[in-house]
């Protein structure tokens, strides 16, 4: 394995143990300024900062440039280390991290690493007003952007293309208030109203096939966007022990790594029958 491989296949345990065991909990860990803002003052707190704590620190913040700004990994071979290079389209030099935790530890006035983000997002805005609708390519970071297991689905596509093409019909023989369904978190009380209404037991949801698969489809598109998660599939048997087999679910990437199976939480709120829990549970898991 090549030193970039190693630093790629290291990088989920890498990040892991720095949010698992080196910060507090509680704070958003979402690679966004406010984060690096956070991770820079917790370095510079620290007496003498480990050589683990500080690849650790280089990791977080590479991941967290690469999404401000796109583009991948590389490696530098004459000093043996990893390099950012934001998307192509931006034509910025390479941005190694290590660089800039050590600058980071002798200015010691707690923006480096948002000086570093800041110029990203500005490159990024330039590039999007001279070229409306151009959004940077950041290259998947395994186990960080890819679902470990979750394999190309031709299931899941058709699945997906299936719902898409057929929501408009779904929501003219379903919804009493069309104009509420805005995939918004709010349009989650429409949802939990008509399945309260029309099914009045969890174990009869899977029975409702056209009802149930929209609805969880509906509800994972409310989801995926503000948790920044994927769709996944395993195939196999939908009512064996295994929740994640023959349901599509979403998966969040690390940091926080949430998964959510939509029929799942279906059929708790058909089993609780509270008013607005849907809602409510939607916004923790936001």
């Amino acid at each position: 394995m090549n030193p970039l491989e190693d630093w790629l296949e290291g990088m989920q345990p890498r990040l892991t143990g720095l949010l698992d065991f080196e910060l507090s909990e509680g704070d958003a860990w979402d690679y966004s300024a406010a984060s690096l803002a956070r991770l820079e003052a917790e370095m510079l707190s620290r007496f003498v900062p480990t050589p683990d704590f500080l690849e650790r620190v280089s990791g977080y913040l590479g991941e967290a440039l690469l999404t401000a700004g796109g583009g991948r990994w590389a490696w530098e071979p004459e000093r043996g280390l990893p390099l950012v290079l934001p998307d192509e389209a931006l034509a910025l030099p390479p941005i190694c991290p290590a660089d800039l935790v050590e600058r980071a530890l002798a200015a010691a006035d707690g923006g480096e690493f948002g000086r570093a983000y800041r110029a990203l997002e500005l490159a990024v805005a330039e590039r999007r007003a001279a070229e409306p609708g151009w959004e940077p390519h950041k290259e998947p970071t395994p186990g960080l952007d890819e679902v470990p297991g979750a394999m190309p689905s031709a299931e899941l596509d058709t699945w997906l293309a299936v719902r898409r093409e057929t929501w408009a019909a779904w929501l003219a023989e379903y919804g009493e208030r069309p104009e509420r369904w805005d995939f918004s978190v709010a349009s989650l009380d429409e949802l939990e109203a008509l399945l309260l209404r029309l099914v009045s037991a969890p174990e009869e949801l899977a029975a409702r096939a056209e009802l149930s698969e929209g609805a969880a489809w509906y509800l994972g598109e409310v989801l995926r966007p503000v948790l920044s998660a994927h769709w996944c599939y395993f195939p196999g048997d939908p009512d064996g022990e295994n929740m994640f087999i023959g349901r599509p679910f979403l998966k969040q990437p690390v940091p926080n790594g949430r998964t959510v199976v939509p029929f799942v939480l279906l059929k708790g709120v058909l089993a609780r029958r509270e008013p607005g829990l849907l809602r409510k549970v939607a916004e923790r898991l936001t």
